[in-house]
């Protein structure tokens, strides 16, 4: 199938990016690793009259510390920040999540900023970045703001960006001393698809054995990816014996809100948090994962 035709502008400066964002005639889309804009384009789902690449803008790709802080371009790749040493030491959890998404080919090709831009409910390293409280890095003609990420999903496939804005660069902070995280995916067809139930934990035990610090991220289980705080709740001061695990997917279960579709029906869905909300975090506790 043909692409829809369009205008390619390469910008090879974030101001010439922005301008050519600026409102002129007809729609322009921003492209990035184009995993899920050129489908989109060969679909005939969007029809731009002006494609911007970003390619030409390295600094959006670097992957690099800054203190104890992890520094993402927006172009950084995923198989670039599943592979970082970097990321892999500091930030265990984040790796982990990129590495499941889809197939090498996709990840060789698509962007941390284009996969949260997507605004995918199915997303793989969104629940991670919701457990490590990333911050998104947003560019305007107005000047730069930050969204916490937690603030950056607004809907189904919508984000908080406003119209001429484009997203640069991810925050994530240190991962929190003696942490334990990970990231389990539940697919019904083949494993490199999308999840129908994505789930990110990060949990932090004290002295006495009780999880003081609980995040729970959840993917394909409503309209945007979410943390579970009720969850979270049962679990935080809590010594995490099987009894208090249940209760916590329990809770995660019942504030989700799961849709149906082809992969499975909602009450599927709402099944599956359960299953892997309780595995992840009986490995978890048991010490099968750490950051």
């Amino acid at each position: 199938m043909r692409l829809y035709p369009f205008d390619l502008v390469e910008p090879d400066t974030l101001p010439a990016a922005l301008d050519a964002l600026s409102p002129l005639d007809g729609e322009a889309r921003l492209v990035a690793g184009g995993t899920a804009l050129v489908p989109m384009i060969r679909l005939g789902l969007v029809k731009p009259d002006r494609v911007i690449s970003l390619h030409r803008l390295p600094e959006l790709a670097e992957v690099r510390r800054d203190g104890g802080t992890l520094q993402l371009g927006a172009m950084a790749r995923l198989a670039d920040i599943d592979t970082a040493p970097t990321v892999r030491e500091g930030w265990p959890l984040l790796a982990e999540a990129a590495r499941r998404v889809a197939t090498p080919a996709i990840r060789v090709s698509g962007t941390i900023g284009g996969n949260l831009c997507y605004a995918e409910a199915a997303s793989d390293p969104a629940p991670a970045l919701l457990c490590l409280e990333a911050e998104v890095r947003v560019a305007g003609a107005a000047g730069g703001r930050t969204v916490p990420v937690v603030d950056f999903f607004r809907g189904f496939y919508e984000t908080a960006l406003a119209p001429g804005e484009i997203v640069t660069a991810i925050r994530v902070p240190a991962t929190p001393a003696g942490a334990r995280s990970g990231y389990v995916k539940f697919t019904s067809r083949s494993a490199e698809d999308r999840p129908l139930v994505g789930v990110a934990a990060l949990v932090v035990r004290d002295s006495s054995g009780r999880w003081d610090d609980v995040r729970i991220g959840l993917g394909g289980v409503a309209p945007t990816p979410i943390r579970a705080p009720r969850a979270e709740a049962v679990l935080r001061g809590e010594a995490p014996g099987d009894a208090t695990l249940r209760a916590a997917a329990e809770a995660a279960a019942r504030e989700a809100e799961p849709l149906s579709d082809l992969m499975g029906s909602a009450d599927y869905r709402r099944e599956m948090i359960r299953v892997w909300v309780r595995r992840l975090l009986t490995s978890l506790r048991d010490g099968a994962r750490s950051a």
